[in-house]
């Protein structure tokens, strides 16, 4: 998986590009959960390149925003920006490590990739201040985005329910909350199948090219468009202790 993320680090930011609608609304509904102010020190686990840590830095001005990404090439993209800092470390090594302290902490996209979560709550609760906020921004398990049959099936294999994770938070003290909300945007056909061959999600990585191009193909013969409304359909489980 970290090959994966290492080889379309150059290429993150491009392949993510849902539109820029999309990214706005996205950056608001995580300060909103989060209750993001300029007293927080925010931290973005698994932040990869650092756009969105960037951006929710800009709009909500916290005191500090760390952006925690394990792969080194996504690492060394995320650098760039002057007003976060980036860290290169795992997520139980930052979490673990007390000099850094915080108050806010987001997981976009990532949860899926966090084995041993039931630590890592408990870890948090012990470190993470009063009133501190988690946010976890995710998918449902069976997902809406028009892709191949086997995709969904391998990203339904991948992906934690949410009323498991909700649970193992409540079974480490912390009071929960759950929203779900979406949002629609339009995607020319090229640029989502180019999306697709560039394998823009990590469920996608494990279909060899010959496969991307037969799923594809499986695609274009069930939707027959130029264009695709693509529903992103978001869980957002905000945990606060």
């Amino acid at each position: 998986m970290n090959n994966h993320y290492k080889n379309i680090a150059e290429d993150f930011n491009k392949v993510w590009n849902f539109s820029n609608k999309y990214k706005k609304w996205a950056v608001e509904k995580i300060g909103y959960h989060l209750k993001l102010n300029n007293k927080d020190i925010f931290v973005d686990i698994g932040g990869g390149t650092g756009t969105f840590t960037n951006m929710i830095a800009e709009q909500f001005t916290p005191k500090k925003a760390y952006c925690v990404e394990p792969e080194r090439n996504m690492c060394n993209i995320a650098k760039q920006y002057t007003n976060i800092k980036t860290i290169c470390s795992d997520t139980f090594y930052f979490i673990n490590n007390l000099k850094y302290k915080y108050n806010k902490i987001l997981f976009k996209e990532v949860i899926h990739h966090i084995k041993n979560r039931n630590t890592l709550w408990n870890n948090i609760y012990n470190t993470i201040e009063n009133n501190g906020r988690i946010l976890i921004y995710t998918r449902p398990k069976k997902i809406k985005f028009p892709l191949f049959e086997k995709a969904k099936q391998e990203f339904y294999k991948n992906q934690p329910s949410y009323d498991l994770m909700i649970s193992e938070l409540k079974n480490n003290g912390f009071n929960v909350e759950l929203s779900i909300e979406s949002f629609t945007f339009k995607l020319q056909k090229k640029e989502w199948h180019n999306m697709i061959k560039t394998k823009f999600m990590s469920d996608l990585s494990i279909f060899s090219d010959r496969e991307i191009l037969k799923g594809i193909e499986e695609i274009e013969n069930k939707y027959n468009t130029k264009f695709y409304n693509i529903e992103d359909e978001i869980i957002f489980i905000n945990a606060y202790k």
